[in-house]
């Protein structure tokens, strides 16, 4: 009998479709504290910019006096 359609092509497209057996994935743990250090360094990334936006603003204006009477 004849195979009918790709049926025997099929074993071969598995074997070449997988990925080699050298490169083994990261571990879940090494990947989840990864991400904990990239978000850790962009949260300080981000309030040391919100920190100069303050300063910046703060410079720009010219605070005034509370308690200024006008004689």
């Amino acid at each position: 009998m004849d195979q009918v359609g790709n049926v025997g092509r099929l074993a071969n497209n598995i074997a070449m479709t997988r990925l080699p057996k050298e490169s083994s994935p990261r571990k879940p743990a090494e990947r989840s504290h990864r991400l904990a250090m990239e978000l850790r360094e962009n949260l300080r990334r981000r309030k040391a910019q919100e920190r100069g936006r303050a300063t910046s603003e703060e410079s720009k204006t010219s605070p005034k006096p509370l308690n200024s009477k006008i004689e």
